[in-house]
């Protein structure tokens, strides 16, 4: 940009011309040190790094010299920017790898040391075709830093990591995010996360009960469970939640797990080796004594159990009836009203006892002409 001769972009403060290249991606960024010398070191300054080792249109293909160079010259790129006691600190890293791929493995866990950045994001790719077999256990050192720490992944039976080091003391916020992310029974229970406040689990598939208690995260403050689905229709999958410092709890299911009415058009789905068609929960129990918002959204479960809540200030629940998802082979199965107002019945019964005698369904048609 210039206006009389003058150029106006190299007028502008670092601070500014940093929050312009934060708009682009990472590589286009670095890509800008051989406008000037003044431009040379403007990358390193951006808050959020991101590397994508892995091209998802090369899955399944042998790691290539190319893919090599590649990942090497990312971790120069990183390297540069974290030499010296002054370095500006990075705050969000985003890594996209390889988890069966050695090398990627390797220097992911460099680029995360070296970075130790506030906020982590891994997205897990594992082109092997695994269908029922597991990918295998696998460890995540996480700096001091981390306070936040989000994982993705694109292929079935990825599950979650042992996390250890200093981080897992000190990490606030961790969120499994994913359909192919295989949550196993005991994982909740093996780690302890003493700081942990927040808890999303989103998109992931149960091969069996799991529990969230205080006994591991003991300040434990907000949770939301969205689209958790099952392995199979015979799964028996239990989720309990004990939390004594929990304040919020959002369960919610949008994701195939919702009934359709009779007449609407039916959609078949894919049948799948890893994945319930629709998702009921074998039970859900509860207690959360100092619990203030309870939310169950269009979620199933033979029972619901709760032991105790505390003076709750907003309440949400939803339930449907109607035509269940399946699969091409399997016969149709319908969710009959009764079976939702004898649900509705336990939840309220359970987070406001002795209120709830009695649950009326009252069922208001407009015609408009």
């Amino acid at each position: 940009m210039a206006r009389k001769g003058k150029d106006l972009i190299s007028q502008l403060p670092d601070d500014i011309l940093v929050h312009i290249l934060s708009m682009v991606r990472y590589k286009e960024a670095v890509r800008t040190t051989v406008v000037s010398r003044r431009w040379k070191h403007l990358h390193t300054k951006l808050p959020a790094v991101s590397f994508t080792m892995s091209v998802l249109g090369l899955q399944g293909s042998p790691l290539s010299t190319q893919s090599k160079q590649r990942v090497e010259s990312m971790a120069r790129t990183l390297r540069r920017r974290c030499a010296g006691p002054d370095h500006d600190t990075v705050q969000r890293l985003r890594l996209s790898y390889r988890k069966d791929v050695p090398m990627e493995c390797r220097y992911a866990d460099e680029f995360i040391a070296l970075a130790a950045a506030s906020s982590l994001v891994l997205f897990l790719n594992c082109p092997k075709n695994l269908r029922n077999n597991d990918a295998g256990p696998w460890s995540l050192h996480l700096p001091a830093a981390t306070a936040c720490l989000s994982m993705e992944s694109c292929w079935y039976s990825v599950r979650p990591p042992h996390v250890h080091g200093p981080g897992a003391s000190a990490l606030k916020s961790l969120t499994f995010k994913d359909s192919f992310m295989v949550l196993h029974p005991g994982y909740l229970q093996d780690t302890a996360f003493p700081s942990l406040e927040e808890l999303h689990i989103s998109g992931c598939t149960l091969s069996g009960s799991i529990e969230i208690t205080s006994a591991t995260m003991p300040r434990l403050k907000h949770l939301r469970i969205v689209d958790v689905s099952i392995i199979s229709l015979g799964t028996e999958a239990a989720i309990t939640v004990l939390a004594d410092e929990l304040a919020t709890l959002r369960v919610s299911c949008h994701d195939g797990g919702k009934p359709d009415p009779p007449s609407s058009h039916e959609m078949l789905c894919v049948e799948t080796p890893f994945r319930a068609s629709f998702t009921e929960y074998s039970c859900f129990r509860l207690r959360a004594p100092k619990l203030r918002v309870f939310e169950w959204r269009c979620c199933y479960a033979k029972e619901v159990r709760v032991d105790a809540v505390g003076r709750l200030s907003d309440v949400v629940i939803e339930l449907f009836a109607g035509r269940l998802p399946r699969c091409y082979n399997e016969a149709k199965r319908f969710l009959q009203m009764e079976d939702c107002d004898k649900l509705m019945k336990h939840i309220l019964q359970g987070i406001m006892p002795g209120r709830w005698k009695y649950v009326q369904r009252y069922i208001l048609i407009i015609n408009l002409i």
